[in-house]
Protein backbone atom coordinates (compact mmCIF):
# COMPACT_ATOMS: atom_id res chain seq x y z
CA UNK A 1 0.00 0.00 0.00
CA UNK A 2 0.97 3.62 -0.83
CA UNK A 3 1.04 6.47 1.18
CA UNK A 4 -2.12 8.56 0.80
CA UNK A 5 -3.91 5.40 -0.59
CA UNK A 6 -7.49 5.15 -0.02
CA UNK A 7 -8.29 1.70 0.40
CA UNK A 8 -5.78 -1.16 1.37
CA UNK A 9 -5.96 -3.75 -1.43
CA UNK A 10 -6.04 -7.63 -0.82
CA UNK A 11 -4.68 -9.82 -3.56
CA UNK A 12 -7.36 -12.95 -3.47
CA UNK A 13 -5.61 -14.75 -6.22
CA UNK A 14 -2.72 -13.82 -8.62
CA UNK A 15 -3.75 -14.72 -12.44
CA UNK A 16 -5.04 -13.12 -15.48
CA UNK A 17 -8.33 -11.92 -15.18
CA UNK A 18 -10.90 -13.23 -18.49
CA UNK A 19 -12.84 -11.22 -19.98
CA UNK A 20 -13.87 -10.93 -23.67
CA UNK A 21 -13.79 -6.96 -23.11
CA UNK A 22 -10.29 -7.22 -22.31
CA UNK A 23 -9.28 -6.45 -25.57
CA UNK A 24 -11.69 -3.54 -26.36
CA UNK A 25 -9.84 -1.93 -22.87
CA UNK A 26 -7.11 -2.15 -24.36
CA UNK A 27 -7.67 -0.74 -27.87
CA UNK A 28 -9.12 2.19 -25.53
CA UNK A 29 -5.71 2.94 -23.37
CA UNK A 30 -3.94 2.55 -26.66
CA UNK A 31 -6.62 5.27 -28.45
CA UNK A 32 -6.11 7.70 -25.00
CA UNK A 33 -2.64 7.14 -25.26
CA UNK A 34 -2.22 8.44 -29.08
CA UNK A 35 -4.49 11.08 -28.09
CA UNK A 36 -1.72 12.66 -25.16
CA UNK A 37 -5.08 11.93 -22.83
CA UNK A 38 -2.29 9.27 -20.46
CA UNK A 39 0.19 11.48 -19.65
CA UNK A 40 3.29 9.78 -18.26
CA UNK A 41 4.46 10.25 -14.77
CA UNK A 42 7.48 7.99 -14.94
CA UNK A 43 6.93 4.13 -13.92
CA UNK A 44 3.69 4.26 -15.63
CA UNK A 45 1.16 7.03 -16.86
CA UNK A 46 -1.94 8.47 -15.50
CA UNK A 47 -5.83 7.48 -16.15
CA UNK A 48 -7.76 4.71 -15.92
CA UNK A 49 -10.23 2.02 -17.28
CA UNK A 50 -12.55 -0.02 -16.04
CA UNK A 51 -15.61 -1.81 -16.54
CA UNK A 52 -18.50 -3.78 -14.60
CA UNK A 53 -18.13 -7.33 -14.11
CA UNK A 54 -20.51 -9.40 -11.85
CA UNK A 55 -18.23 -9.06 -8.39
CA UNK A 56 -16.90 -5.70 -8.88
CA UNK A 57 -14.96 -3.97 -12.12
CA UNK A 58 -12.44 -4.91 -14.65
CA UNK A 59 -9.56 -2.05 -14.05
CA UNK A 60 -6.03 -1.14 -15.67
CA UNK A 61 -3.53 -1.75 -12.81
CA UNK A 62 -1.61 0.84 -11.52
CA UNK A 63 1.96 1.74 -12.56
CA UNK A 64 1.03 0.80 -16.28
CA UNK A 65 1.58 2.04 -19.42
CA UNK A 66 -1.36 2.53 -21.33
CA UNK A 67 0.07 2.48 -25.48
CA UNK A 68 1.78 -0.50 -23.91
CA UNK A 69 -1.06 -2.16 -22.05
CA UNK A 70 -1.88 -6.21 -22.02
CA UNK A 71 -4.28 -8.48 -19.94
CA UNK A 72 -1.70 -9.15 -17.21
CA UNK A 73 -1.50 -5.12 -16.83
CA UNK A 74 -5.85 -5.16 -15.56
CA UNK A 75 -6.95 -6.75 -12.32
CA UNK A 76 -10.12 -8.05 -11.79
CA UNK A 77 -11.73 -6.09 -8.31
CA UNK A 78 -13.90 -9.10 -6.97
CA UNK A 79 -14.91 -7.50 -3.66
CA UNK A 80 -15.09 -4.40 -1.24
CA UNK A 81 -15.48 -4.79 2.69
CA UNK A 82 -14.65 -2.42 5.65
CA UNK A 83 -11.24 -2.69 6.99
CA UNK A 84 -9.22 -1.24 9.76
CA UNK A 85 -10.28 2.45 9.38
CA UNK A 86 -10.61 2.36 5.26
CA UNK A 87 -11.68 0.06 2.99
CA UNK A 88 -10.22 -3.09 1.87
CA UNK A 89 -10.49 -4.62 -1.69
CA UNK A 90 -10.42 -7.73 -3.04
CA UNK A 91 -8.43 -8.10 -6.23
CA UNK A 92 -7.35 -11.06 -8.52
CA UNK A 93 -4.42 -10.16 -10.85
CA UNK A 94 -0.72 -9.93 -11.10
CA UNK A 95 -0.48 -5.91 -10.20
CA UNK A 96 -2.19 -3.64 -7.66
CA UNK A 97 -5.14 -2.10 -8.66
CA UNK A 98 -5.50 1.77 -9.88
CA UNK A 99 -5.42 4.20 -7.28
CA UNK A 100 -9.01 5.23 -8.49
CA UNK A 101 -10.04 1.73 -7.91
CA UNK A 102 -12.46 3.14 -5.05
CA UNK A 103 -14.14 5.83 -7.04
CA UNK A 104 -14.66 3.66 -10.15
CA UNK A 105 -16.60 1.18 -7.62
CA UNK A 106 -18.40 4.11 -5.67
CA UNK A 107 -19.55 5.23 -9.31
CA UNK A 108 -20.66 1.71 -10.30
CA UNK A 109 -22.65 1.61 -7.05
CA UNK A 110 -24.38 4.95 -7.36
CA UNK A 111 -25.18 4.43 -11.14
CA UNK A 112 -26.41 0.59 -11.90
CA UNK A 113 -26.85 1.18 -15.30
CA UNK A 114 -23.00 2.63 -15.89
CA UNK A 115 -21.32 -0.60 -17.35
CA UNK A 116 -17.89 1.34 -18.39
CA UNK A 117 -15.79 4.42 -16.72
CA UNK A 118 -12.97 5.78 -18.41
CA UNK A 119 -10.68 8.52 -16.88
CA UNK A 120 -8.03 10.44 -18.77
CA UNK A 121 -6.32 13.65 -18.77
CA UNK A 122 -7.05 16.43 -21.61
CA UNK A 123 -5.74 20.07 -20.85
CA UNK A 124 -7.74 21.77 -23.81
CA UNK A 125 -11.36 20.38 -21.92
CA UNK A 126 -10.08 21.39 -18.59
CA UNK A 127 -9.25 24.91 -19.76
CA UNK A 128 -12.57 25.39 -21.92
CA UNK A 129 -14.71 23.97 -18.97
CA UNK A 130 -17.13 26.60 -18.50
CA UNK A 131 -17.08 27.75 -22.08
CA UNK A 132 -18.23 24.15 -23.20
CA UNK A 133 -20.51 24.52 -19.89
CA UNK A 134 -19.02 20.93 -18.45
CA UNK A 135 -19.80 20.13 -14.59
CA UNK A 136 -16.44 20.50 -13.11
CA UNK A 137 -16.00 19.51 -9.31
CA UNK A 138 -15.95 22.10 -6.67
CA UNK A 139 -12.52 20.20 -5.03
CA UNK A 140 -9.79 19.42 -6.47
CA UNK A 141 -8.57 15.97 -7.61
CA UNK A 142 -5.06 16.63 -7.51
CA UNK A 143 -5.15 14.97 -3.91
CA UNK A 144 -7.74 11.84 -4.08
CA UNK A 145 -10.32 12.25 -0.82
CA UNK A 146 -12.94 10.56 -0.19
CA UNK A 147 -15.25 13.56 0.00
CA UNK A 148 -13.95 14.31 -3.49
CA UNK A 149 -15.47 10.39 -4.41
CA UNK A 150 -18.34 11.87 -2.35
CA UNK A 151 -18.93 15.04 -4.36
CA UNK A 152 -18.35 12.54 -8.12
CA UNK A 153 -21.08 10.83 -7.07
CA UNK A 154 -23.85 13.08 -6.61
CA UNK A 155 -22.60 14.47 -9.60
CA UNK A 156 -22.70 11.07 -11.89
CA UNK A 157 -26.53 10.78 -10.85
CA UNK A 158 -27.08 13.68 -13.24
CA UNK A 159 -24.42 13.34 -15.78
CA UNK A 160 -21.87 11.00 -17.66
CA UNK A 161 -19.46 13.28 -18.39
CA UNK A 162 -17.82 15.19 -16.33
CA UNK A 163 -14.42 16.96 -14.85
CA UNK A 164 -11.99 16.45 -12.08
CA UNK A 165 -10.88 20.49 -11.21
CA UNK A 166 -7.05 20.45 -11.66
CA UNK A 167 -7.04 16.90 -12.92
CA UNK A 168 -8.73 15.65 -15.69
CA UNK A 169 -12.33 13.89 -17.57
CA UNK A 170 -15.03 10.79 -16.37
CA UNK A 171 -16.79 9.29 -18.67
CA UNK A 172 -19.14 6.82 -18.00
CA UNK A 173 -21.39 4.13 -20.41
CA UNK A 174 -23.82 1.99 -20.95
CA UNK A 175 -21.03 -0.05 -22.98
CA UNK A 176 -16.96 0.57 -23.11
CA UNK A 177 -17.50 2.27 -26.63
CA UNK A 178 -20.20 4.05 -25.92
CA UNK A 179 -17.79 6.05 -22.91
CA UNK A 180 -14.79 6.38 -25.39
CA UNK A 181 -17.13 8.00 -27.72
CA UNK A 182 -18.44 10.44 -25.04
CA UNK A 183 -14.39 11.41 -24.73
CA UNK A 184 -13.94 11.85 -28.25
CA UNK A 185 -16.81 14.08 -28.94
CA UNK A 186 -16.29 16.44 -25.79
CA UNK A 187 -12.61 16.56 -26.28
CA UNK A 188 -13.47 17.10 -29.75
CA UNK A 189 -15.55 19.94 -29.16
CA UNK A 190 -12.68 21.61 -27.16
CA UNK A 191 -10.44 21.56 -29.84
CA UNK A 192 -12.87 23.46 -32.07
CA UNK A 193 -13.07 26.27 -30.20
Amino acid sequence: MAPGDLFEAVCERQDVPRDDRVPLLIWWAARFSELGFTPSYGPGDHGNLSCRTPQGCLITARATAKARLQPEHLVEVVGMRQGDGRPHIDYRGLHLPSTDTLLHLRVYATRPDVQAILHGHDVQTLAKAAELKLPVTRRSAAAPSPELIDEVCQMVRTHEYLLLRDHGFLAMGRSIDEAGERVRQWCARARSR
